[in-house]
């Protein structure tokens, strides 16, 4: 049954790409970090669809904790861009009228919705000039915000701080200012941005769907991976996630103004714990290609990128052996192999294959040579 939606403007600016969303895109993707972080817990996910209840602020909190930037608010732009000028680049919430911000303050519907990538490419565009984000003390009655008054990107602003700090950023960290505004001006809801009202509107039947071109470049009836190990999207479709790539690369430009580098904490780390069976079905859980195996020389070596991974535990939670476990800090950038097994070549159909014992048959042709056997044992009271 298809779930009514009731926006709070005309037209729904929430949209989702399937195939970048971890629970969609996989069995074993496990993420709910939109629905947890839904201030109005209007969000909910399922094995299948990713669902809208009424009452969406539209504030982007969600958009900011998604790990894949599967979400998207419309009018919410892929980059943040400081306005010229030499004052420090003040960041302030939609609801705060123009006329009481400074002159050309970058506008976000929440400050929530300023995730850690988002903050710290912003604090690299600014440059010398310095990031300041305004609190109007409005977080503490606003739908979009918590009870206890502190605007939802605090933990965000702490989190970058302490890495710049790490890497010993030279230039200014972000701030938090109060500047503080009579509770009776706050809007009740969050202003649409100007750019958006003059523009195509969008069907409010049909939320998450349709709505970027060939979203997971499947229909909506494929099953996502399961039992069979075969990922609903082909690896050449796995991408790294944008707001770990905008982290790092802030990151590392920080590190190199100060002679230094991206500490190990800043990466997280897959260990092996000797099980492997070479089974591959890590690699095809991977939503961001962090696991990749080579094979060289008659040998399979599966290597892990902690550059290029996001924690999200699939890997962990779908090898069949438990072989995996997934620390969220002491890894490395560079692939690092955590597993390296001797090949033999399958007798019956030739490819080459990781044996346990003195296998001679892949995984595959001993399934299919079992079948075959049971087959001709039920029907012949034989075995071939």
């Amino acid at each position: 049954m298809e779930t009514s939606l009731l926006p709070l403007h005309a037209t729904v600016r929430l949209s989702l790409d399937e195939g970048a969303c971890l629970p969609l895109r996989s069995d074993f993707g496990g993420c709910r970090a939109c629905a947890a972080t839904c201030p109005a817990h209007v969000i909910a996910v399922d094995a299948d669809a990713v669902t809208l209840a009424d009452g969406c602020l539209e504030c982007g909190r969600c958009v900011a904790a998604c790990p894949t930037d599967a979400l998207r608010l419309d009018g919410f732009g892929e980059a943040l861009v400081p306005p010229p000028g030499s004052d420090p680049v003040e960041v302030e919430c939609a609801k705060v009228p123009t006329t009481l911000r400074a002159r050309g303050a970058v506008e976000v519907p929440c400050l929530g919705a300023l995730s850690l990538g988002r903050l710290a490419e912003l604090h690299e565009r600014a440059g010398e000039r310095g990031v300041t984000l305004v609190d109007r003390g409005w977080c503490g009655g606003c739908a979009a915000g918590c009870a206890d008054g502190v605007p939802p990107v605090a933990a965000v602003h702490a989190r970058l701080v302490l890495w710049l700090d790490a890497v010993g950023d030279p230039r200014p960290a972000p701030t938090r200012v109060t500047r503080a505004l009579p509770a009776p001006r706050m809007p009740a809801a969050i202003p649409p941005p100007a750019a958006r009202l003059d523009g195509p509107t969008m069907s409010r039947r049909r939320f998450f769907r349709a709505v970027l071109p060939d979203p997971a470049a499947r229909a909506r009836d494929v099953t996502p991976m399961g039992g069979a190990c075969r990922p609903a999207h082909p690896a050449n479709r796995r991408r790294a996630a944008p707001d770990r790539v905008r982290l790092l690369a802030a990151l590392e430009r920080a590190a190199t103004r100060a002679g230094t580098a991206v500490p190990a904490e800043a990466f997280p780390r897959v260990a092996n714990n000797g099980a492997c069976a070479d089974h591959r079905v890590c690699t095809a859980a991977c939503p961001t290609g962090a696991l990749k195996v080579e094979v060289t020389g008659g040998e399979a070596s599966l290597a892990f990128a902690g550059a290029a991974c996001i924690g999200c535990g699939a890997c962990a939670r779908a090898c069949p052996e438990g072989a995996l476990a997934v620390d969220a800090h002491g890894g490395a950038a560079s692939p690092v192999e955590i597993a390296r097994h001797a090949q033999r070549e399958c007798r019956a159909c030739g490819d080459p294959f990781t044996p346990r014992a003195d296998e001679a048959f892949c995984l595959a042709c001993e399934k299919s040579r079992r079948f075959v056997g049971d087959a001709m044992a039920q029907l012949f009271r034989a075995r071939p």
